[in-house]
């Protein structure tokens, strides 16, 4: 109870000190607190331990809690909308939907409305890091892996428009002699799907995802592959004034819930490894 206590104190504070703060809204911040009469709109995918749909088809997991925490302590009633992860900007630029928030790396890259790889910090305003993560290789049990040259003449199944995506990209440009079937698909989950029902060798997908995946799975497991660098999980708002604002304030939410060991739990609760977000407020440019 006494934790408890302590928590809402330090989210009320949180809040307030948000308000207070010029730098958290540029005097706008009356719009960002209000009571819960206001509704925002999350854009997530369907992936476990992150966001899923439990037995009653209510959305969990450690993105959801997290998300509907912040944003019930800054007055919103959440809705969440699932989208395909390769439409995210379209859905944010579009205003379908006012953030993304569902494991979105922040030091990665992808392709602007012109077809340029930019950094993802040019297309979202990101917030402070959550956790850490990193990609990984899945294989179906049935296939053999040693090294890269596993990957040779099999289907490797990524999630496109993903870290996942852009690992599978890394490996073809550093093994040109390696030759193999690129098959992306609408989500990890689905990628996952394919290689435990055979009709793919491999999966490049979150190791956070993949760690719960080998639970349900019977046919797939994670091999050993010291190839992908470290991530970092952050939520992505409009790249514009408005998103701006609203980032500083979730910011604050987000440092005071690390700070009282509400991630901590959420990592317990649905068993994620928490040395991975115990350096997560490191700043990713």
């Amino acid at each position: 109870m006494k934790k408890f206590i302590m928590f809402l104190m330090t989210a009320i504070l949180a809040v307030m000190a948000c308000v207070g703060f010029t730098a958290c809204g540029g005097g706008e911040d009356k719009q960002y607190v209000d009571t819960k009469t206001k509704n925002i709109t999350v854009g997530i995918t369907n992936a476990a331990p992150m966001n899923y749909k439990n037995s009653d088809g209510k959305w969990v997991g450690f993105d959801t809690d997290l998300t509907i925490t912040v944003f019930n302590a800054l007055g919103y009633n959440v809705l969440f909308k699932e989208i395909e992860w390769s439409n995210k900007y379209i859905e944010l630029e579009s205003g379908t939907i006012d953030c993304i928030w569902n494991g979105f790396t922040a030091n990665s890259s992808d392709k602007n409305s012109n077809g340029e790889v930019v950094a993802r910090s040019e297309l979202v305003n990101f917030s402070i890091n959550y956790m850490i993560n990193e990609q990984c290789v899945v294989r179906n049990k049935n296939v053999a892996f040693t090294d890269e040259n596993s990957f040779a003449g099999k289907t490797i199944a990524f999630e496109t428009g993903s870290s996942g995506a852009a690992g599978v990209g890394y490996i073809e440009e550093d093994y040109p002699e390696i030759v193999f079937n690129k098959k992306g698909m609408v989500s990890q989950s689905k990628a996952l799907q394919e290689v435990n029902g055979g009709t793919a060798d491999f999966a490049v997908v979150d190791k956070s995802i993949a760690e719960n995946a080998v639970l349900g799975y019977s046919n797939i497991e994670i091999v050993e592959f010291d190839y992908f660098e470290l991530e970092y999980y952050a939520i992505g708002f409009k790249k514009n004034a408005d998103g701006a604002a609203l980032r500083d304030k979730v910011n604050v939410l987000l440092d005071a819930f690390y700070e009282i060991g509400y991630l901590e739990e959420l990592c317990t609760k649905y068993n994620i490894e928490y040395t991975r977000v115990q350096q997560a407020f490191v700043g990713v440019e």
